[in-house]
C-alpha cells in the first residue's frame, strides 16, 4: 500500500525537470550557435528581433564582416556584421534569412538575487545547449572596465561555460531579460541587460557605431582644497585637467591644464565614471562647466562633441 501510493504521487522534481526542458526548447528557439573554425563553437547568439543577430563582441579576435551560424538541426546561416561595441561587449549581424523568430524580451530591472537564470546556447553542430543559475547580485547603474555603460548590473554565481558567451539569458517564465558574457568580469558571469542590448542594437542599426560624449581632456581624480568664490565648496573631490586635445570641445571653451573639473550643469562630477554618466546624451548641447582655476571657481559654457574612433579621453 505504502509503495503503491508513492508511485502513485506527483513527483515534482520530474515536473520541474520537464518545465526547464521545455523552457530550454522555447528559449532555443532563438538561440544560433557561432561557428569558428573547423566547425568550433565560438559563442552562441539570439535574434533578438527579425533578422538582427546579437552576440559577444570578445569571441572575435578580427572584426568580421561576415560569420556563419547554425540553427537547429545544423542548418547553416550567414550573417553579415552590422557593428559592434567592444565596451558592452555586444556585437550586432544582420541575418540573410527571417526563418528564425525573434526572443521574448523581458525586463532586467524585475530581476532580484536569487532569481532563476537560464543561459541557453548552442553547438557548432547545432545542439542545445544549457546552464542553469541563480542571480548573485543586482544594482544600478554599471560602467564596464572598456568604460561602456550598462543600465544595471546583474552578475550571476558563477562563470560562463565556454561557448555561452553570446546567450540569451532567460528568468523562469523564459523571458530573455539579457546577453551572457564572459568579457566584463574576471571572476563572474555577466548579463548585459536587454535595455542595453536594445540600446546598442538601435545604435549600431542607425549609426554604425554608438555614440559617446566627448569633452577631449584627460582627467584625474584630486581633493578639492579651500578656495575664494561663491561657488567653492572646499571639500570634496574634482577632476584635474591632466591633457587637452587640440581642437576639442574642452579647448575650445577655454579650458586649460591644471583646471580642476567639480560640476556639469550643477551636477558633481568626482570620478571620470561620473564625468561619462552626467554627459550622456548631451552630444551637441551646450553645458556650463564649473572649474577652480588657482583657486577661483569659474563658469565655461561649452557644447559636448562625440568621441571619436580610437581616442581614449573623456
Amino acid at each position: 500500500m505504502t509503495n503503491q501510493a508513492f508511485d502513485a504521487a506527483p513527483n515534482p522534481l520530474a515536473a520541474l525537470s520537464s518545465s526547464l526542458a521545455g523552457l530550454v526548447e522555447s528559449v532555443g528557439a532563438s538561440t544560433l550557435g557561432v561557428q569558428g573554425r573547423h566547425r568550433r563553437a565560438l559563442a552562441s547568439s539570439v535574434v533578438w528581433q527579425s533578422r538582427i543577430l546579437v552576440t559577444a563582441a570578445h569571441v572575435f579576435r578580427r572584426t568580421p564582416t561576415t560569420v556563419s551560424v547554425v540553427a537547429d538541426g545544423g542548418r547553416e546561416l550567414n550573417a553579415a556584421l552590422v557593428g559592434m561595441d567592444a565596451s558592452t561587449d555586444i556585437a550586432v549581424f544582420r541575418l540573410d534569412d527571417d526563418s528564425v523568430p525573434a526572443a521574448t524580451l523581458g525586463d532586467a530591472s524585475a530581476i532580484k538575487p536569487g532569481h532563476l537564470a537560464i543561459a541557453v546556447g548552442r553547438s557548432a553542430q547545432g545542439d542545445l545547449t544549457a546552464s542553469y543559475g541563480i542571480v548573485n547580485r543586482k544594482s544600478g547603474p554599471w560602467e564596464t572596465w572598456l568604460g561602456g555603460q550598462l543600465d544595471r548590473l546583474i552578475r550571476l554565481d558563477g562563470g560562463v561555460y565556454d561557448g555561452l558567451s553570446g546567450a540569451p539569458v532567460a528568468d523562469a517564465s523564459g523571458a530573455v531579460f539579457g546577453m551572457a558574457t564572459a568579457a566584463l568580469s574576471r571572476s563572474y558571469g555577466i548579463v548585459v541587460p536587454a535595455s542595453t542590448v536594445s540600446r546598442i542594437v538601435d545604435a549600431l542599426l542607425a549609426q554604425g557605431h554608438v555614440a559617446r560624449a566627448f569633452l577631449g581632456i584627460g582627467a584625474q581624480p584630486v581633493p578639492l582644497e579651500s578656495a575664494r568664490g561663491p561657488d567653492a565648496s572646499g571639500a570634496g573631490v574634482g577632476l584635474l585637467i591632466t591633457a587637452l586635445v587640440s581642437g576639442g570641445p574642452a579647448a575650445a571653451a577655454g579650458l586649460l591644464v591644471g583646471d580642476i573639473l567639480v560640476s556639469i550643469d550643477g551636477t558633481p562630477v568626482s570620478s571620470l565614471p561620473d564625468l561619462r554618466v552626467t554627459l550622456a546624451g548631451q552630444i551637441g548641447k551646450a553645458v556650463t562647466v564649473s572649474v577652480l582655476r588657482g583657486g577661483q571657481a569659474r563658469e565655461v559654457s561649452l557644447t559636448v562633441g562625440q568621441w571619436p574612433a580610437q581616442r581614449h579621453h573623456c
